[in-house]
């Protein structure tokens, strides 16, 4: 009888160590296979990275991959609108404009409104900036005076979504707000909306 009882004892631990094992593993969308419909859960949100969503606190990231595919996609979209077309950071390659500037490193230089250290490279949108940035597009125009240049740095101010804008073409580097209403609140949208 002891013995039966020390069987059931152990039996008890393994399924109640098994139960912690998969509290701890849930988030891995790998290993959270015991329930599928928990697995299939987690795997999307592993995926997407969203911390929009309510039902998931496991990343605070305010911007993910999908969200810089949508701003990619509405970019192409939008440039051509203003006879313009834009190339972007793409996260590994220096992106270098027509100023002589190259990005991101040259965020360090970067003004903000006249004033220096308030912007840096943040893909997940949040950092130790003031402004945070997540994407860098520029459009090097072709018309005189040249050198000049539209760099567009899409980040995030106190965790709310704003758009810079930097036109200078000698002297130091300084961005403000874009008055362009439609890039803002495409920009705004993107960034608010959740990914499923």
């Amino acid at each position: 009888m002891k013995k039966l009882i020390g069987i059931f004892a152990i039996a008890g631990l393994g399924v109640a160590l098994a139960g912690c094992g998969n509290q701890n593993t849930q988030s891995d969308s790998n290993t959270a296979k015991n329930n599928s419909e928990a697995s299939s859960s987690q795997s999307i949100t592993a995926t997407n990275n969203t911390s929009s969503s309510s039902e998931s606190h496991h990343d605070s990231s305010l911007w993910n991959n999908q969200k810089n595919e949508q701003l990619a996609s509405f970019m192409q979209k939008w440039g051509p609108t203003m006879h313009q077309s834009y190339e972007q950071y793409d996260g590994q390659n220096e992106l270098k404009v027509s100023t002589g500037m190259t990005y991101p490193d040259g965020l360090s230089k970067e003004l903000v409104e006249g004033q220096s250290g308030l912007i840096g490279w943040a893909p997940s949108g949040k950092g130790d900036y003031e402004y945070n940035v997540v994407a860098i597009y520029n459009h090097d125009g072709t018309e005189p005076p040249l050198p000049n240049r539209i760099t567009y740095f899409f980040a995030f101010h106190n965790g709310k979504p704003v758009v810079l804008v930097d036109q200078s073409n000698n002297g130091d580097p300084d961005c403000h707000p874009t008055t362009n209403t439609d890039l803002e609140s495409n920009f705004e949208r993107i960034a608010t909306e959740s990914t499923k």
